[in-house]
């Protein structure tokens, strides 16, 4: 039987803490260990948190970020897989139940996910994550399929095109996370430091990762985590790879995809920025803007929303 450990951040969570914490106490396949890492909150996330022990530990650290959260969360985990979840998402019962099934049907397993469904007051009708994907991505890159579940051909250029792996669905092994260098302090505080994580973790040699269609877990869209900035999370799709570029991380067969994807990004940000009425965020893109990029269009983009 897989073991799995269970690594939650807490800032300020209090609102949603106890109903997440709740989902995982009602796992048919419970965790080896729920690690509660309280990031410097300032209301009653760390008193929430210790009610659920002895299944759940509690860590209190200064305020460092998401990414430093998980990253001690781990470091005090023991298991062989480690699962991730937001303070603020739900599991289904059989999450944890599916995800073994999940490792067990494909042996080679390092990296897994699986969709989920969105729900609370900034959500959308009968959404789903693998729904935004773009048209043909499942039949391009899903393959060697076993009912919902699927391996995913070449993950890294799959992820270039489409992220499907949100943090509180994710779940990898132990050795695998070490190998390739966890969450690093340093992105801690950027947008989309979990993205960041992703991308460099399926940088391993051979990675094999595995996916569950069936949609075993909730995300929870409020007005905290769905920002109306939403060019900021484009945005950060193209601060993270050009970082990963500069770094010398990415190996030549993918630089020419990333070159593509960065200015993909950068476009949709600026667009996203303009539309949505971003004045700082018009004049951030622009400024990162290549010259090529910079088209008459765009040029009367900026000149507009500088006169608003």
């Amino acid at each position: 039987m897989f073991m799995f450990d269970v690594v939650i951040p807490a800032y300020n969570a209090s609102l949603f803490l106890a109903e997440t914490l709740d989902a995982i106490a009602k796992q048919t396949l419970q965790p080896n260990k729920v690690i509660v890492v309280d990031d410097g909150s300032i209301d009653n996330t760390y008193d929430i948190a210790c009610r659920y022990a002895p299944m759940v530990s509690c860590i209190q650290v200064d305020n460092g970020g998401q990414g430093l959260a998980r990253r001690i969360g781990i470091e005090k985990s023991s298991s062989d897989w480690i699962a991730l979840c937001d303070s603020d998402d739900v599991w289904n019962a059989d999450h944890l139940e599916r995800r073994a099934d999940l490792i067990a049907s494909y042996g080679d397993a390092v990296f897994t996910y699986s969709d989920c469904f969105s729900f609370g007051p900034m959500s959308e009708e009968n959404h789903n994550l693998s729904s935004e994907a773009p048209s043909g991505w499942h039949e391009d890159w899903e393959t060697d399929k076993q009912e919902l579940f699927f391996r995913l051909r070449d993950p890294y250029r799959a992820f270039l095109k489409f992220n499907p792996a949100f943090p509180s669905g994710m779940a990898f092994r132990r050795n695998a996370y070490h190998k390739m260098g966890g969450f690093l302090p340093k992105y801690s505080r950027w947008s989309g430091e979990d993205a960041e994580f992703t991308r460099r973790f399926l940088l391993l040699p051979d990675i094999s990762v595995v996916g569950d269609a069936n949609q075993t877990w909730g995300y929870r869209r409020h007005v905290n985590n769905f920002s109306k900035d939403q060019w900021k999370n484009i945005y950060s799709k193209a601060q993270i790879l050009t970082e990963h570029v500069n770094e010398r991380i990415i190996p030549d067969k993918y630089l020419d995809d990333v070159s593509r994807e960065i200015d993909r990004a950068l476009v949709r940000a600026f667009d996203q920025a303009y539309w949505s009425h971003s004045k700082d965020g018009v004049i951030e893109v622009w400024g990162n803007l290549p010259i090529r990029l910079k088209t008459l269009k765009r040029k009367i983009k900026y000149y507009i929303s500088m006169l608003n």
